[in-house]
C-alpha cells in the first residue's frame, strides 16, 4: 500500500509537480514541503487536526475544507485516495 501510494505520489497527478520531500525525486516548490508532514500538528495551515482521516478529505477536495486554497483537488479515486495516505502518514 505505501509502494503504491508513493508511486501515485510521483505519477498520479504529480503530486511531485508542487511538493517535495527530501531524499526522493520530489523537489516541487510551489506547495509545501512534505518531508515531516505527520510531524505537523494541523494540515492546510491549521484548517485541521493532521489525521490520516483528515489528509485524505484534504487531498480529494482542499476546497472544501479551506475555500480559497491554491491546490486543486487531485481527483483520486478511492483506492488512489488510500494510497497516498498510506504513503503520506509515513513521512514523520
Amino acid at each position: 500500500m505505501v509502494a503504491a501510494g508513493r508511486q501515485v505520489f510521483r505519477t498520479g497527478n504529480a503530486c511531485i509537480n508542487c511538493h517535495a520531500i527530501r531524499g526522493t525525486v520530489g523537489d516541487g516548490r510551489f506547495g509545501p514541503d512534505l518531508t515531516h508532514l505527520m510531524s505537523r500538528d494541523t494540515l492546510g495551515s491549521g484548517v485541521v487536526e493532521n489525521t490520516a482521516r483528515n489528509l485524505r478529505d484534504w487531498i480529494k477536495a482542499p476546497n472544501q475544507l479551506k475555500p480559497g486554497v491554491l491546490m486543486p483537488a487531485m481527483n483520486l479515486n478511492d483506492r488512489e485516495l488510500d494510497q497516498i495516505v498510506a504513503y503520506l502518514t509515513t513521512l514523520k
